[in-house]
């Protein structure tokens, strides 16, 4: 077995109580290395297409991978995979901390689920055994509750555990999976598959040590990352050092990266003359930083408010989404709105994007006080806000027209709500306008899970004219910013590498620190002759199976689009007047990536020079 990898996975018939291992191909490694490639190539292969996304025949991953669990830094992400109930194709998310780091120290490079059990049950991976367990006396309890009663039973204080709440438990199409009180694996609408197979939770406890070719050269380049990440100049990195993601919000919003009021506005001179800072304010109710395993940057963080006692710093996305998206200004709001969505197990991106939506339904009339309970929908009113997010994570009243995203709510309001509800494909999108980062919109409608902040992040690295990692042979000529007839060659290769990185189980912030020597990491723990034009063919690899499984759905991915809110020319902030031709970039990509330029699907061709050929004729 190549090092770096247990070799098995565990296999759990949830309908049948059945649990036993897999032993998994060494060729099957080295082509879609872990992860999202590895889910994506076992589900492809396992599930046939056109399932109900909360029925019996879609499986639920849970993938650890390739490095996590060694001591390559900032590799701990383990990365859900599943047909999405959100979107209808492909859905992946990924969390950090440390799950992902003791599954695979437990022995197991992924668990899949298959069909639904007839009473709520949670997975034990304990002292070399692996078993189903009654879960009844949790189904209704929280995250925070969830977590403390297992480890609570188990009595250990380091089981790591992985679970839903009540929203998905009622299967909200945007309910997350959470872990280590406050982190979410929380797009794609996973938390509504698991709540569909009354899988309550996953609580492992790793104790083996994973195995690797050349630990001296991998503690070598270990200390040499550390040391530059210590020592770096990157602006970025120093900041999620001291506030996290949240500290980029002031920055983010001067530049104009940030939305305002429902997508409507952007810049600073948009947000009310008195707004405070909202990073550097939430200074006042830090108590201390936190880490994934192995992570020398640790962005990370615990807050304590009056409302909330102490629970986890909210990210970027949550202050933005809470802030910003629906004119609030109240920094304990904002954190107090983030520990209820933690709580309950829901998706900070699509729910506060939904209820700003339905604030903008409100104040144009479309619906009422009569249709909310009473509740008075209003931008910079934190009272109703918090009010109508504990309606929607019980699906209480009016929270029920609302839990399943804006795509539904819009639906379900009618009057012409569809034009103020913000989605590419289903899914709510992250808070960086692409109008400020092309790369960014790019993205959002050419990944195949659409709307997605951390999709070509290593695209827009790229466009600032700097690199997401140490090999130029990768990166090709620098394209200037506005060369819009030449830039998405490099969000092509930018794709292919992130693929990698993600199915390594780095983290992408590890991307800004240019220095990361993922190639070598790889080279390192496994012992193979990897290179930097490996990773992009396996990158490439990994991406083009992933677009064929929505193929494979139906999916046009073409009506993956920015709404006209969000493509057209912005009116306000530092991009006012900015004209950006997304299709030009989406057609420039596809040929990028080897895929038709006018249909978005994969060319013949490309699918036998990748291997994938067989694999798609037999599906």
């Amino acid at each position: 077995m190549t090092a770096g990898y247990t070799g098995k996975i565990l296999i759990v018939d949830l309908t049948s109580g059945e649990v036993h291992e897999e032993q998994l191909n060494d060729d099957l490694y080295r082509k879609f290395i872990g992860g999202v490639g590895l889910g994506v190539r076992l589900l492809y292969e396992r599930q046939p297409g056109k399932v109900d996304p909360l029925g019996q025949q879609n499986i639920l991953g849970f993938m650890a991978g390739l490095l996590s669990g060694t001591a390559a830094p900032s590799s701990s992400r383990l990365t859900l995979v599943s047909k999405s109930p959100l979107t209808g194709g492909w859905g992946d998310a990924s969390v950090g901390g440390f799950i992902g780091y003791d599954l695979k120290r437990a022995g197991y490079d992924g668990i899949l689920f298959y069909g639904i059990s007839p009473k709520p049950v949670y997975l034990l991976i304990y002292q070399g055994k692996a078993e189903l367990k009654d879960a009844s006396h949790l189904w209704g309890k929280d995250t925070i509750e969830t977590e403390e009663t297992l480890r609570k039973e188990i009595g250990d204080t380091r089981l790591r555990v992985a679970c839903i709440g009540p929203a998905g438990e009622k299967m909200s199409l945007i309910s997350s999976i959470m872990t280590e009180g406050g982190r979410a694996v929380g797009r794609s609408g996973l938390g509504a598959v698991m709540g569909s197979k009354r899988l309550k939770a996953v609580a492992v406890r790793g104790q083996d040590a994973v195995p690797v070719t050349d630990s001296t050269r991998l503690q070598d380049l270990q200390r040499q990352f550390i040391k530059e990440i210590k020592e770096t100049d990157v602006k970025f990195i120093d900041n999620l050092k001291t506030l996290g993601t949240a500290g980029s919000t002031e920055g983010f919003i001067a530049v104009g990266a940030t939305p305002i009021k429902n997508w409507s506005l952007i810049g600073e001179d948009s947000m009310p003359a008195d707004s405070q800072p909202y990073g550097t304010g939430i200074n006042s109710y830090s108590v201390r930083r936190t880490a994934c395993a192995g992570c020398p940057i640790g962005c990370g963080g615990v807050v304590n408010t009056k409302a909330t006692g102490e629970c986890k710093r909210p990210e970027y996305e949550t202050v933005a989404g809470f802030g910003p998206m629906c004119l609030i200004n109240d920094m304990a709001a904002i954190i107090e709105a983030g520990a209820i969505c933690d709580r309950y197990g829901i998706d900070t991106i699509s729910v506060s994007t939904t209820i700003a939506f339905a604030i903008e339904c409100y104040q144009r009339g479309l619906i009422t006080k009569q249709d909310t309970d009473g509740i008075e929908l209003a931008w910079d009113d934190p009272k109703a806000v918090i009010a109508m997010l504990k309606k929607i994570v019980k699906r209480e009243g009016f929270g029920d027209v609302l839990a399943d995203g804006v795509k539904r709510a819009a639906e379900r309001i009618g009057h012409g709500a569809v034009e103020w509800a913000i989605h590419m494909g289903g899914q709510e999108p992250g808070y960086h306008d692409p109008r400020q980062l092309p790369a960014r919109g790019t993205g959002y409608i050419c990944d195949p899970t659409p709307g997605r902040h951390t999709s070509f992040l290593a695209g827009t690295i790229l466009e600032r004219a700097s690199s997401p990692g140490p090999y130029p042979e990768l990166w090709g000529p620098q394209v200037e910013f506005n060369d819009y007839e030449h830039k998405s060659a490099i969000y092509g290769t930018a794709a292919k590498y992130e693929q990698v990185v993600a199915s390594a189980g780095v983290c992408k912030f590890a991307m800004f620190q240019k220095t990361f020597p993922l190639v070598e990491f790889i080279a390192a723990v496994t012992g193979w002759d990897f290179s930097p034009e490996e990773t992009l063919v396996t990158g490439e690899r990994i991406q083009t199976l992933r677009q064929l499984f929505n193929i494979r759905e139906g999916i046009n991915p073409k009506e993956f689009c920015l709404p006209q809110r969000v493509s057209q020319p912005a009116t306000t902030g530092p991009h006012k007047g900015v004209s950006v031709d997304f299709e030009l970039l989406r057609k420039q990509y596809y040929e990028a990536i080897g895929w038709d330029s006018e249909t978005g699907h994969p060319l013949k061709s490309r699918l036998e020079e990748l291997g994938l050929k067989s694999l798609v004729n037999s599906s």
